[in-house]
């Protein structure tokens, strides 16, 4: 169960789904058998719908759109199926595009050197506060500890996209590292995508500073919930932030004994999630 959750959580859906569509229009290219062909695309199209990538809307439609007139032309007769040479080349051209829009959002981020052991700041909810105990070693502390690093620690529990501009305000004026982890409580909660834009909009305009590196983690996504992760790209974008890729967090998420109810961190947890959000940030401080 947790390698099917880390495959559409972590996005890997969406390339196997790509990679069957394809397949499918190779076996009808060479006149093989048209319901395997047939097969393999319809459950391609499935699962990169619901892999829930959030490339925009538009590119859906239009590849969608082909996709379905090339399989109605493949199993029919007359006008249509003479297009069928056409509609297989569009097809293959439009998802190999959108593999080349999606691929350098699963690469870790490459972020420039910003001086001598810049103090680390951690802005997130309570998969980085964990319970809040002083005595729990949450991974923002064992970055501190593993690494010789200062760290501040402003997560929250609870801690919503909006409520952490109460954090932001709580950063120096300029230069360190800023780490967002924020997202979860707004996606699971009452907030629509229009407002999580917004707030987040709002947060990357008072965290975003000359000399600062700031790098957001991804936010794994469910279907239908496209629309928090365009968001988070055209921000993240929009204010010059590095986006650690949502396989990162997925893989810690759906690992043995990583989490208490498949969202919160038991102390194997907070060890993994340190380690891998370090190989995001360590270039940072010329790692």
């Amino acid at each position: 169960m947790n390698a099917v959750l880390y495959l559409f959580g972590g996005g890997g859906a969406f390339f196997v789904g790509v990679a069957l569509v394809l397949a499918g229009i190779a076996i009808f290219a060479v006149q093989r058998s048209r319901v395997v062909a047939t097969l393999l695309a319809v459950v391609g199209l499935i699962l990169i719908a619901f892999s829930a990538i959030p490339l925009p809307y538009w590119l859906y439609g239009l590849a969608g759109g082909v996709s379905v007139l090339w399989l109605a032309a493949e199993r029919s007769g007359g006008r249509l199926r003479s297009r069928r040479g056409w509609l297989r080349d569009a097809g293959a051209g439009i998802w190999l595009a959108a593999v080349a829009v999606e691929l350098p959002h699963h690469i870790l981020p490459a972020v420039p050197p910003t001086g001598d052991r810049p103090t680390l700041h951690v802005i997130g909810d309570s998969l980085a506060a964990g319970t809040g105990s002083k005595q729990e070693e949450t991974w923002p502390r064992r970055l501190a500890r593993v690494h010789g690093i200062e760290v501040v620690d402003l997560s929250r529990v609870g801690a919503t996209t909006i409520s952490a501009l109460g954090q932001a305000e709580k950063l120096p004026a300029d230069g360190g590292v800023v780490l967002i982890e924020i997202g979860g409580n707004d996606l699971l909660g009452p907030t629509s995508a229009a407002d999580f834009d917004r707030d987040l909009g709002e947060l990357l305009a008072r965290v975003c500073r000359p000399g600062r590196a700031v790098l957001m983690v991804e936010l794994p996504l469910p279907p239908p919930c496209n629309g928090f992760g365009l968001a988070q790209r055209r921000r993240a974008a929009e204010h010059g932030v590095a986006l650690i890729p949502r396989r990162v967090l997925m893989g810690v998420l759906t690992a043995d004994d990583t989490t208490t109810d498949g969202l919160h961190l038991t102390p194997a947890g907070h060890g993994r999630m340190a380690d891998a959000l370090w190989d995001a940030i360590r270039p940072a401080y010329g790692h």
